[in-house]
């Protein structure tokens, strides 16, 4: 009776789709919802969102984020991969580029300490002192390396042509009967006799027994697992173990749980924020975290209720999420946050003990007008060009004409027995000179001048240009508040002293727009005195 109960459960998905329902907009009306009620009624007293709090532990290039995060538990090394290659921050704080060949897509410390790293442009592994050596996971083949997972001293990797395993990183086993393809995700866990390998490939999820008793891997063949699964999303993760179940698979929307071998599969459906997809889930603190591009999402267990996480890292997209040591990491944004316990206490007036900074709108007010953006200068070119319809246009002419005559005649006389010749010449010349201004209007010009389709072209990319700047002051505005309130409550000298730097860091990017405007607004406004309004 397993298999046909396990068939009807799995074909849900399909009877929905078919009758044209999609569980995007059920997900998205459901988070909605909750979002209303928690604000309506507030979040319940104990959730667990008020137990954690979220620190900065170092700042990320603020260009790209972070792709990938690996902690090393022996020696608090974290590595953070992103678009340039990958970083490692000491336990110290410390922060090294180790690698410079990006983007980086995932990563795995090794017991020894030595890390890999999977990007776009190969397999590396960097030992301690931050030395790169590439690896090539097949003879003859440089395939791209997509995903990581390390246990018991085997490596697993997954690449765009196919899954491969090894125990030393110098000789690799291509793991046979996977269909042709890149491999989406893998993932190792202990078993009896050796480690099964788990892989995805084209949604489908195949394993792989590993002996590890022998010095050298020998052939390893994979088998499909009976998912029997129609989910209208291909699985993103494996997670083996999660929340006690023998795996999880990670969908955008979604997770599909399978509590024992050979037992069926159910679909669990968390409320994620509106438009929101999910791309890692962790285990760590007691609780279940998944991280998606609106936002940090936490919960008891598998079945909710999800909650976003405490600020900041429940409001903002998590490009990584790590677990390990009783804390959990994730890279949100240029920081990467790492869980504490929250302090107890009374609550503090935080949002007293901010600097009183210029409203944001006068912020935007003083950088369009300090890069000239402002609506003034459209407005400007239009009524220039409505203008020019008034204006005639010019036309001035002119001539120069002279004339020259010359004449000669000659004419024989014979005169008192002599001949006499007699020649009679003229000489003349006139000169007719002109010269000529001529007016015309084109009175079509007063309707519709031509050049208002430049002007067009012109205010279009100045509200693109005007946009993106609003947009970074904004993001620079609001960063600068949050890192103030984390400054209000730092927890050492150490941690205070690197917020402000932190905050004058952002305050110095907004006088960048504005012309020092903010800084000289800011002070006049602590001061009592009323700000000028204008940059200079």
């Amino acid at each position: 009776m397993a298999n046909p109960r396990r068939g009807e459960h799995l074909r849900a998905p399909t009877r929905r789709a078919a009758r044209g329902t999609s569980l995007a907009p059920r997900l998205r009306m459901r988070a909605a919802s909750l979002a209303i009620l928690v604000l309506i009624l507030g979040r319940p007293a104990g959730a667990g969102a008020e137990e954690i709090a979220w620190r900065r532990s170092a700042e990320l290039p603020r260009a790209a984020g972070a792709f990938a995060l690996a902690v090393d538990a022996a020696s608090g090394r974290i590595a953070v991969g992103d678009a340039s290659g990958v970083l490692v921050l000491a336990a110290d704080g410390r922060a090294a580029r180790v690698l410079r060949r990006g983007p980086a897509r995932d990563l795995a410390f090794l017991a020894g300490g030595d890390l890999l790293a999977a990007t776009e442009q190969g397999l590396y592994r960097i030992d301690a002192a931050g030395r790169p050596r590439r690896l090539v996971p097949a003879p003859g083949a440089d395939r791209v390396p997509l995903r990581l997972a390390v246990a018991e001293g085997a490596v697993a990797l997954a690449t765009e042509d196919g899954a491969f395993l090894t125990r030393d990183t110098e000789r690799w086993q291509r793991i046979a009967d996977l269909p042709s393809g890149p491999v989406t995700a893998v993932a190792l866990r202990p078993a009896p006799g050796g480690l099964e390998c788990l892989a995805l490939v084209r949604g489908e999820l195949h394993a792989a027994r590993v002996p590890l008793a022998a010095q050298e891997l020998g052939p390893i063949a994979a088998v499909r697992e009976d998912l029997a699964q129609a989910f209208r999303e291909e699985a993103l993760d494996i997670v083996p173990g999660l929340a006690g179940t023998d795996v999880a698979l990670l969908f955008p929307s979604a997770l599909a749980l399978r509590e024992r071998p050979g037992a069926p599969w159910r679909l669990v459906e968390p409320a994620l924020p509106p438009g929101a997809q999910a791309h890692r889930v962790v285990e760590g603190l007691g609780r279940l975290w998944l991280a998606t591009d609106r936002g940090l999402l936490e919960a008891p267990a598998v079945d909710g209720p999800w909650r976003a996480a405490a600020e900041p890292a429940g409001t903002q997209a998590v490009g990584a999420l790590a677990a390990a040591e009783g804390s959990v990491y994730a890279a949100v944004g240029a920081a990467l946050l790492v869980s504490a316990p929250a302090r107890s206490g009374p609550p503090r007036g935080v949002l007293a003990e901010l600097p009183v900074d210029p409203p944001i709108e006068r912020v935007h007010q003083a950088a369009l007008a300090y890069l000239d953006l402002g609506p003034e200068r459209v407005a400007e070119m239009r009524r220039g060009v409505m203008q020019r319809g008034l204006l005639p246009t010019l036309a001035l002419g002119g001539s120069l004409a002279r004339d020259r005559d010359a004449g000669v005649n000659v004419d024989e006389a014979f005169t008192a027995g002599e001949l006499r010749r007699l020649v009679d010449r003229d000489d003349g010349h006139s000169d007719d000179n002109e010269i000529g201004v001529t007016l015309s209007w084109d009175l079509a010009d007063l309707v519709y001048h031509p050049e208002q389709i430049d002007i067009s072209h012109e205010a279009r990319e100045v509200i693109e240009l005007r946009d993106d700047v609003l947009d970074e002051i904004t993001q620079l505005y609001f960063e600068r508040r949050r890192v103030l309130v984390e400054l209000a409550g730092a927890a050492s000298p150490a941690e205070a002293l690197r917020l402000q730097l932190r905050a004058a860091e952002l305050a110095a990017g907004i006088d960048a727009w504005t012309g020092g405007w903010f800084s000289r607004a800011a002070r006049e406004t602590a001061s009592g005195a009323p700000p000028d309004p204008t940059p200079r």
